[in-house]
Parts: C-alpha cells; structure tokens; sequence
C-alpha cells in the first residue's frame, strides 16, 4: 500500500534531494567565504536600527529582501554560518521544486540538479542570487493555474524583484507576459483581482527601485546610476558571447580576443535563433524568452558583463520559457513550419546538451572548491584566534577584501581608506583607496597616539620595512581561488 501511495517518480526526487543536499553540504563545509557575503553579512550585523540598514543597502545595488532576511536570522546567532545553512535550505528547495513540478525529464532533472549554477553559484556562494531563483521557479509552479489564482503568481514577482536587480528585470518580463497571457487567451478573472495584483506588483516594484536608487556620494556602479551608452564592437561581441558562455560554460572565449568572441557571438546568435524558432508556436514562452534576453544583453551591455552569476541568468530564461512553454499547445500553421519542425525534432537533444554541459561545469566547479579555499578569509581568521592575535588592535587593507576576516573574527577592523574602525565596507565619498606608504603612515600614527603593537593585515607582501617601524612578517595565506584575497599578516611596532 506504500508503494502504490507513494509512486516511484516520488522515491526518485527524494534520492536526488537526499543527494544534492549532501553533496552541497560538503561543499558548503568546505566553502570559505569571501567578501561579496560576508560584507552583507556584517552590513546585517553592525547597523543598528532598521532605518540604517536600508540606508546601508542602498550603496549595494541591490534590494532588501536578503538582507531583511539575514536580519532575522542574525536575532539568533552573529555566526555568519547561519547564512550558509540558510541559502543551503533555499537551494534544495529549488531542486525540490525542479524536481516535483518542472516539465523537464528524470534525465533533464537530474542534469539540471547538479548544474553550475544550483549546485555551485546558488547553492555554495550565499547570496541573493538563489532567493530570485527560488520566486521564479514558484512563479512557473502558480502561473498553471492563474485563471483561477492570480495573486499566488503576483507576490512571488514582487518576491523575486525585492530579491535580487537580476530578479527585479525577469519579474518584469514575466509580469508582463502574465498579463498579455489574460489578454490574447481572454482569461475572465474579476475586475478587483486584476487591479489588486497590479496594485502589489506596483507596490513592490517601487519599493525595490526605491533601494536602487543610491545615494549622491555613492561610488559604486550599482543601483540605478552609471549606465555605459558607448559604442563599442567589441564590448557588442562580448556581450553576445555571454550567451554561450551562459549555456554552455565550458569553453568559453577570451574577452581580450576579437576574433574570439566574435565567433562565439555568432554561435550565439545562432542559439538564440534555435530557441526562438522553437517557441514560435506559442507566443507566450516566445515573448519571456525574447524580451527576457534582450533586457539582459541590454542590463549587459550597459551596467555589467559580470562573471557567471550574472550572465547566468540568459540561462535561467531559458529555463523559465520551457517551463512556461509547458503549458501551451502549438498554435496550428505558420510561415515558418519547416524550419519549426526541424527544431522541434531536435530541441529536447539541444536542451539535453546544454544542460550536461552545466553538470560538467558544476562538478568541476564543486571539485575546485573543495581543493582550493575560494578565499584565504576563514584559515587567515582561524590562524588569528588559535594564536590570541584577536585580542591586538587590527589594520588591515585594502578594505574590501577584509570584510570577510571581520566577518569571520566576529568584530571590527581599522580600514585606512575610511580611517576608522569598521566591518563592513561603503563605496561612499569618504572612502579613499590607499598604497602602501599611506597605510603605514596611518599604522605609525596609531602607534604614537598609544597602541603598543598593531597587528597588520594586508593583502599585497611588503617588499621594504621603514626605518621608523619594527615589522616582523608572521604568517602569509595565498591559497585562494579569489586572486586578491591572500593575504598577509605582520606584526607592528615602534622602534625604542
């Protein structure tokens, strides 16, 4: 009787989540942080009200949903590694979803799974990335039934847009096919239904653009300001390449090569071709698809070619627009029938493709994180309290790249570029990038206003001591996956 309760399809999905949760979890254990999450950490951690949070956010470039989350995770432990277990807890809901409701085979399923992006970007790396990723998969479990249920699909959009700048420009997409969707196939849903979904939607859209919008001393490229409107063939090329490097993330061209990119924004180019001939039937999944891709490659070209967690999202429109497409049956004749029945014989072979292509990807990229620390961060901290060096007075520089050792010490850094004690790091006016004869300069003066000795912390090897200073090199961490997270450890103090 179990077993006719629980069909096999169901002991299936539970040995791959069963699986992909352990295999992430080792991941994770073996993750060490850097500072992308470990600055939003300690941003949760070191404001004091509510009001200087969302004031802090807005120099981030992104929306508050992550970090309003972290905030009731952080009333239980200022251990930052609540935050993995808790994006790790987002993860295997996303393949529980996949798995449960997606209308990709057992094949696809499992491919998928153990992807790049699910097992590695969303899965190990915590950030708001997975939380948009999460909304947009519910958003295709609701849209199903969106006759007879509109606001279920409506407030995971607004989910997703206050999650993530990424998620705020697909929710938009899919809002407005949500819509044309109730228009071409004369959905009859109630007047107040309509208008209360659009009202939340409204709603949550200007709350998040509110949040992108930093503010004037702002340095960073994010939020809603520094739009690049150049032209640029080859910046194009690269653009467009990004497609490819999305789909397919194993050989992918060298930006400094023309004629590299180039060949890869023609094959690209070509892809996108296939995808759309073979959504052309249906119109709904054509328009995500086509305006999805074409916000992106313009949100690219424009603000950020971004390294695969940011590119990634042509592929997550993918993903999106077959799930969708689901729902739809073809649309009888068209102009270009022949060429739609071609793709359609081979789109589930292309689609399996790309998708072992994203396993290969993730398990290599899971591999590389277990042999190689990501960031230097978590030994160089470990290496600070097992030697009672927490208890000195800290310097470290540059700046950025030393949030994640505050994170993990649990306290506060002077930053010479801000020349102040901090954590958590904003691109701001006030912040001065600093070399290193400054950086000594300001450990001199701290030395003279009273501390004995300074530890130092920096992320680039002294060549040269100061005459006027007793340096002593105790400790140097360079195994790091992040280039400019290594770093090096000395202690300071004045000669007698």
């Amino acid at each position: 009787m179990f077993l006719k309760f629980y069909p096999r399809p169901f002991y299936f999905n539970i040995t791959i989540i069963s699986l992909f949760s352990i295999i992430s979890l080792i991941g994770l254990l073996n993750h060490s942080m850097w500072r992308d999450e470990l600055n939003v950490w300690a941003i949760v951690r070191d404001s004091s009200s509510l009001l200087e949070l969302l004031h802090n956010i807005k120099y981030e470039g992104h929306p508050a949903l992550w970090y309003l989350c972290l905030s009731l995770l952080h009333y239980f432990t200022d251990n930052p590694i609540v935050m993995q277990f808790f994006h790790l807890a987002i993860a295997i809901s996303i393949i529980t979803i996949i798995l449960f409701f997606s209308p990709l085979s057992r094949l696809q399923k499992i491919l998928f799974s153990f992807g790049y992006l699910p097992l590695y970007e969303y899965s190990i790396i915590s950030r708001n990335y997975s939380l948009y990723i999460l909304f947009s998969f519910l958003f295709c479990v609701f849209f199903k039934n969106r006759d007879k249920n509109l606001i279920a699909p409506i407030v995971c959009l607004v989910l997703m847009t206050n999650a993530n700048a990424y998620g705020l420009l697909i929710a938009f997409v899919l809002f407005c096919a949500l819509f044309l969707d109730l228009i071409l196939f004369e959905k009859r849903l109630k007047l107040l239904a309509i208008a209360s979904s659009m009202a939340i939607y409204g709603l949550g859209f200007l709350t998040a653009l509110f949040l992108l919008i930093p503010p004037q001393d702002s340095e960073l490229k994010g939020g809603l300001i520094k739009w690049d409107t150049f032209w640029d063939l080859h910046h194009l090329m690269k653009v467009l390449a990004r497609i490819w490097n999305s789909y397919i993330l194993i050989l992918v061209p060298r930006d400094s090569s023309f004629w590299d990119v180039t060949l890869y924004a023609i094959i690209s180019l070509g892809i996108l071709l296939f995808f759309i001939l073979s959504f052309l039937k249906k119109p709904i999944p054509l328009f995500i698809y086509v305006l999805g891709t074409m916000e992106l490659l313009f949100f690219t070209y424009t603000k950020v070619l971004g390294s695969p967690r940011h590119y990634g999202n042509f592929y997550v429109i993918l993903i999106l627009s077959v799930w969708i497409s689901s729902y739809y049956s073809s649309q009888p004749n068209h102009i270009f029938s022949k060429a739609i029945a071609w793709v359609d014989r081979y789109k589930k072979n292309v689609l399996t493709f790309i998708l072992s292509a994203q396993f290969i990807a993730g398990i290599v990229a899971l591999t590389r994180n277990i042999i190689v620390p990501y960031s230097a961060s978590r030994e160089t901290a470990n290496y600070i309290k097992n030697n009672a060096l927490d208890d000195l007075f800290i310097v470290g520089s540059q700046d950025s790249v030393m949030t994640p050792i505050s994170g993990y010490l649990n306290r506060q850094i002077y930053y010479p570029e801000s020349k102040e004690m901090g954590s958590f790091v904003l691109y701001n006016s006030r912040r001065i990038d600093v070399d290193r004869e400054e950086v000594l300069s300001q450990v001199k003066k701290l030395l003279n206003e009273g501390q004995s000795q300074i530890l130092l912390i920096l992320n680039y090897e002294l060549d040269g001591f100061p005459e006027d200073l007793q340096i002593e090199a105790i400790a140097e961490f360079t195994d790091s996956y992040i280039y400019n997270e290594r770093y090096y450890l000395y202690l300071v103090r004045l000669l007698e």
